[in-house]
């Protein structure tokens, strides 16, 4: 009878130190899914803000301006 009880107590404990573990696995992964989620978004968005610029941007003015004001 003892033995028995040890057992059960042994396998309580483990089920809550698995909850425990899984419980703050899955609050570590959702806070790295979070920044990712910022990270991605900044990355894209100021990919986007090159792209604009470079579609924006005519170099063959800016080619007559470096040869106006930047003569050799």
């Amino acid at each position: 009878m003892r033995a028995e009880l040890i057992q059960e107590l042994q396998l309580l404990q483990n089920s809550r130190a698995n909850k425990f573990a899984d419980e703050l696995a899955d609050k570590i992964l959702s806070s790295v899914d979070a920044v990712n989620e910022k990270v991605l978004s900044s990355m894209s968005k100021r990919g986007n803000m090159l792209m604009l610029l470079e579609k924006r941007l005519n170099f063959s003015t800016l080619r007559k301006l470096r040869e106006r004001f930047f003569k050799p």
